[in-house]
């Protein structure tokens, strides 16, 4: 994979970006009870973000990989238009130009979240075509930055932004400067993208279009075929979920499977794939090689709750390394804890020597993470094995034992104490749930106590007699 030529090309690329903004709310809380008023939920709200959607998160996508971006679109002069403004500022993005629309509401998008789950969303948005005035000022714009730029892309999402004479003039000028123009379509009527470079519907709009099923490879195929003939449209790239993307021209057909991720949140996969394929498009990277990249960042992407961002560092990590980086101090421990806490994520944990991993542990370790959303494995330093367990132990480093417990994929993060019990450990970090495997009553396992004080949970799993370390060890 050109790794290195990727990286490079983050520099080089320089795009042109208009569609349509919004601002994108999350509240999270917790239901534990039905109202006495109504058979409804009670949703108890912890905490809240607000975050760039629609175009604007392609735009945070290019910044947060260090892309050279300029935007533009139209908001309304009301509370969304300004926190909009607000969070551009506070990402640092500065090449933008609005134009504001006394008479527009900016969309937004507000999701409720319990538990982790999405359990409602609440739209505020105008569909309206923009006016002729605002046509003219994002035209006027465009015909002076075209040729500081290498790539058009249009984030369509349908809101009134990208109009029919908006589209074809913007698709005439770039022809007339040899500026690739691609679109992310939300449109039902295509005829409005005719002539572009590329398109990339999801699996839902390229089958609405066409009228054609696009479940398997080779109906994605039609599909796509069917788009680049009625429309006149070079490449078609179609997005498939956990199926992955498939990509069309003349000459080439391309299936690029995506690898399974824990998936938390879809909002804005496709916005992260669309500003790789538009720095890939910058710099001709060869097609597998951009599909490759779409694919993993929009797997990072799906791995996080609510609409967010990729940076470079995780874009071009060896995912090799993906255990390693389960393996943590405590204080990067601690601020993740806390940044899932306020996701509403239910945090476990558990500890133990793990000298020889066995079905025992594998067993209860596998229970655990199924009450809880992250577990945490905390295991004893090799010089506290030593104290607990005999000069003889352990038999296998502190280091070796926290590499084999990260690759087991229900554990989540590991982290090392050198202390006799993780009592300080559990205190800092507070989890929600703290699990032990044994013949142990509730009030012996170290922590119980702490956990009850914080409204959390401890629980002995299932013992499974004759499987224990020191016992292999002896046989």
């Amino acid at each position: 994979m050109q790794v290195e030529k990727f990286k490079s090309s983050l520099k080089k690329a320089k795009i042109l970006l208009i569609g349509d903004v919004m601002l994108d709310k999350y509240v999270f809380g917790k239901i534990t009870r039905i109202s006495p008023e109504a058979p409804v939920p009670v949703f108890l709200s912890e905490g809240k973000k607000e975050v760039l959607g629609g175009a604007a998160n392609v735009l945070n996508n290019l910044s947060s990989l260090g892309v050279d971006a300029t935007f533009m679109s139209v908001i309304g002069k009301d509370e969304p238009g300004k926190r909009l403004k607000q969070l551009l500022k506070e990402n640092n993005i500065k090449k933008t130009y609005f134009y504001e629309d006394k008479k527009r509401t900016t969309s937004s998008k507000t999701r409720y979240l319990a538990n982790s789950q999405q359990i409602i969303r609440i739209d505020s948005e105008s569909e309206q075509m923009i006016p002729a005035s605002a046509e003219h000022f994002i035209l006027s714009k465009f015909k002076k930055l075209i040729t500081n730029y290498n790539v058009v892309v249009i984030s369509d999402y349908k809101k009134g932004v990208i109009t029919p004479t908006l589209m074809k003039t913007i698709i005439k000028i770039s022809k007339s400067n040899k500026v690739p123009v691609i679109v992310d379509p939300k449109n039902k009527k295509f005829d409005i993208y005719k002539n572009v470079f590329l398109v990339t519907p999801n699996q839902y709009e390229a089958s609405e279009v066409s009228g054609i099923s696009c479940n398997t490879n080779e109906e994605a195929e039609y599909c796509a075929k069917y788009i680049m003939k009625n429309y006149n449209i070079n490449n078609v790239i179609i997005t498939r979920g956990e199926k992955g993307l498939t990509y069309l021209n003349k000459n080439k057909i391309v299936h690029a499977p995506t690898k399974k991720k824990e998936v938390f949140d879809v909002s804005g996969a496709g916005d992260t794939i669309l500003a790789i394929l538009a720095i890939s498009i910058a710099n001709k990277i060869e097609i597998e090689n951009s599909l490759y990249f779409a694919n993993k960042a929009a797997g990072v992407v799906v791995g996080k709750i609510g609409t967010s961002t990729i940076n470079m560092k995780e874009l071009l990590e060896d995912e090799n390394s993906d255990n390693n980086k389960k393996i943590l101090k405590i204080n990067e421990l601690k601020k993740i804890v806390k940044k899932h806490k306020e996701r509403g994520l239910k945090i476990g944990f558990t500890n133990g020597c793990f000298d020889i991993l066995h079905y025992g542990h594998i067993s209860y370790l596998e229970q655990t993470k199924k009450l809880c959303d992250k577990l945490i494995v905390a295991i004893n330093s090799d010089k506290s094995v030593k104290k607990i367990k005999g000069s003889n132990r352990p038999r296998n480093s502190q280091a070796l034992r926290a590499k084999v417990l990260a690759s087991l994929h229900f554990c989540d993060y590991i982290i090392i104490f050198k202390e006799d019990t993780p009592i300080n450990l559990i205190r800092i970090l507070e989890p929600h749930l703290l699990t032990k495997g044994g013949d142990y009553k509730k009030s012996e396992v170290i922590g119980s106590k702490d956990l009850e004080s914080w409204g959390g949970e401890t629980k002995v799993l299932n013992y499974i007699r004759g499987l224990s370390s020191t016992k292999l060890f002896e046989k």
